[in-house]
């Protein structure tokens, strides 16, 4: 059994990951040991108001994080971990990480990275008040500059030091206009990819290929099959295009996408396809996918019909009249 590490795609500023492991034999509450597999010395939870990026606590006696829910889904175990261990941890750090007991040697992947300024556990600390700086010792200015004389200036000069004067004003805007293009193409050519792994030529995985295939159970099957080897757009593409003829269980996954308290791992982890929280449009999509036969959206729709009652925003609350009453 191999241990996977995976960005939280609800974090695109980092601090926050996912552990998988193939195979739902983890119980539902586990604790966590982390180890540098050089000096075998155990990071060790740091008692701060706020977890700072780096000063790992490493100590030679063996300590635990957690607990941690596990998450379960499409045949694997899923546990998220958040700041206290991903501040600490630098890219490329080879690791033995214990979950509940069972040792996993790992490399600390360059896909999960720290998140600045984040609360951290424990009680409040005294902030201790700075003391009032020192008076700045007075500066005696110095006597004022012996007066110069002013000469009148050269009537035959004085046309040839304004035309280099405005000489040098022009050279002066035609670089500063060009500096100015440069940075506004520069902005506009920089995007941020949903998933910044590099998707593979995997034929099989194309968009093509995978609309060939029989039915949005199938493809859907292959996509997560796929999982890095596709596209964010892609997996959209097959989703959006089965949602349109209210296939019930593309209108579950479209919900899942929009549920903050729901995660299809290997859509939103390792193709990198997800969206931010949004309860309202979720219990749509679930209700729609009620009606077109799909059982098992019903509790999804009783759960997130929780979350929306009582909200005082107005499209939650007219979700919730619509789907929930």
């Amino acid at each position: 059994m191999s241990l996977v590490l995976h960005p939280d795609p609800q974090q695109p500023t980092g601090g926050y990951g996912f552990l998988e492991l193939p195979g739902s034999s983890l119980p539902d509450v586990v604790t966590l040991a982390v180890q540098d597999a050089y000096s075998e010395r155990w990071l060790t939870p740091v008692e701060e108001a706020r977890v700072e990026i780096g000063n790992p606590n490493w100590q030679p006696q063996k300590s635990s994080f957690g607990p941690y829910e596990v998450l379960r889904h499409d045949g694997a175990d899923w546990v998220r971990i958040g700041p206290e261990i991903v501040n600490k941890l630098e890219e490329y750090t080879p690791l033995m990480i214990e979950v509940d007991g069972r040792a996993f040697n790992v490399t600390w992947p360059d896909t999960i990275p720290p998140r600045a300024g984040l609360a951290g556990l424990g009680g409040l600390q005294t902030v201790q008040p700075k003391p009032a700086p020192a008076p700045e010792p007075e500066v005696k200015r110095p006597p004022d500059p012996t007066p110069v004389e002013v000469l009148e200036p050269d009537i035959e000069t004085e046309p040839q030091k304004r035309s280099l004067l405005w000489l040098w004003i022009v050279l002066l805007l035609l670089v500063a206009a060009g500096a100015a293009a440069w940075f506004w193409t520069r902005e506009e050519s920089i995007s941020l990819p949903i998933n910044t792994t590099p998707v593979s030529n995997n034929e099989s995985c194309s968009l093509s290929a995978l609309s060939a295939l029989p039915g949005f159970a199938t493809q859907l099957e292959a996509l997560r099959s796929c999982g890095r080897d596709v596209s964010p757009d892609t997996a959209l593409k097959l989703i959006e295009d089965a949602a349109e003829t209210e296939d019930p269980l593309a209108l579950r996954v479209f919900g899942t996408l929009y549920d903050g308290d729901q995660l299809d791992p290997r859509i939103e982890n390792l193709i990198g396809l997800s969206f931010a929280d949004d309860p309202a449009r979720a219990v749509e999509y679930y209700a729609r996918a009620v009606e077109a036969g799909d059982t098992q959206a019903k509790s999804l729709v009783t759960a997130t019909c929780d979350r929306l009652k009582g909200s005082s925003q107005t499209l939650e609350k007219g979700a919730y009249d619509d789907f929930c009453r």
